[in-house]
């Protein structure tokens, strides 16, 4: 009876696709292939002969957990094929393979030399997310660590919180405080640094500063803590527009949400000055202006998109949104919040929102 197996390339370590086994011989085993156009085309009506040993008769399983995360392995033990540790691959080749070991709290080691041989490319499905035994201590170590470090963040932020209150009782009493000058310094990538925009900005009260690119406010820390921290009568100052924002919808909902609280943004490439009061009509007809141009982009994106899905029913090409995970990622993503580990840094490795990897989990969970 025909079922479902692997194929692995011509090295016998990399899964190629997933094949339907017709009959599996000692030689050779007659396989049915898939058509093309991916997993819902079904399968082509001819048949064909490859080495029985290119052959997983698995399932397809192998083929399924290195599909859902070709960037993953497990390191196994040479004699005994048992995982030793969870690996992230950097290059591979014939003799040595280049990756990263999971060492725990969402932490890699840094790259490393592995023999090929010992390299299981599954996706990390056979190790999952366990801690090589001489990784442990020092796993425990880093957890309290990590946590040593939240509490003096919590510490810190109640002394703020109380420097807050204390000023604004002052405030009430008619004691006014000087406003202070906040710097907020971002770079995009390990090869850049802060000393030019520390130069353009001047001396400040304080600075908050992210490093390497995010995508979202969710990735940027240091502006949530500026934000948080700025008050009225504070003033921003951003050596340049991109430096704050990385959309014109984006930079337009942080000045609001800066002026909302009283304080002051400075660009100063752009010579920009955005107040509470609006005092600048030059910034603010450059805001309205770069509102005017987002709202119109997202409109010309969603007429393109509504013309291209209805030329693709027309066409009986359209199949909906794709799904963002796959069953493979879902399940192992429920395996690791089982474990304990945090959805948001699950999110974050899986590259999607945590929005999506929730809706993911719970439509899972409740079909």
């Amino acid at each position: 009876m025909a079922r479902l197996g692997t194929l692995m390339k011509d090295d016998r370590r990399t899964p190629q696709e997933d094949v339907q086994i017709v009959r599996m011989g000692a030689r050779t085993t007659t396989v049915h292939r898939r058509r093309e156009g991916g997993r819902r085309s079904g399968w082509e009506v001819d048949v064909e002969k490859v080495l029985t040993d290119r052959v997983l008769d698995d399932g397809g399983q192998r083929w399924a957990d290195y599909s859902a995360a070709p960037w993953f392995a497990t390191w196994v033990n040479a004699a005994s094929g048992t995982p030793q540790g969870r690996l992230r691959i950097t290059r591979s080749y014939t003799h040595i393979t280049k990756a990263s070991l999971y060492i725990g709290n969402n932490e890699w080691s840094e790259e490393q030399d592995f023999p090929t041989p010992e390299v299981l490319l599954d996706g990390g499905t056979l190790a999952g997310w366990m801690v090589p035994d001489h990784h442990k201590d020092q796993a425990a170590d880093r957890a309290r660590q990590i946590e040593e470090e939240a509490r003096k963040r919590q510490e810190l932020n109640n002394v703020i919180e109380e420097k807050w209150r204390r000023e604004a009782r002052e405030k009430q009493r008619g004691v006014q405080a000087r406003g202070q000058n906040v710097a907020y310094l971002r770079v995009s990538s390990k090869d850049q640094n802060l000393a030019r925009q520390r130069e353009a900005i001047g001396q400040v009260d304080r600075e908050f500063i992210d490093e390497l690119s995010a995508r979202t406010r969710a990735h940027r820390p240091g502006l949530e803590d500026c934000i948080a921290y700025l008050r009225d009568g504070d003033g921003l100052h951003v050596a340049s527009i991109d430096r704050l924002a990385r959309s014109l919808v984006d930079l337009r909902n942080v000045i609001d949400q800066i002026t909302a609280k009283g304080a002051t943004v400075h660009f100063l490439k752009e010579n920009l000055t955005f107040a509470p009061d609006g005092e600048d009509p030059r910034a603010t007809l450059m805001l309205g202006i770069l509102g005017s141009f987002a709202e119109f982009e997202r409109a010309i994106i969603r007429e393109r998109q509504a013309e291209g899905i209805a030329l693709a029913k027309k066409a009986g090409r359209y199949k909906g949104r794709p799904r963002a995970l796959t069953e493979v990622q879902i399940k192992q993503a429920h395996e690791r919040v089982q474990a304990g580990e945090a959805r948001t840094s699950i999110a974050n490795d899986l590259g999607v929102s945590r929005a999506t990897l929730y809706r993911a989990l719970r439509k899972d969970k409740n079909p």
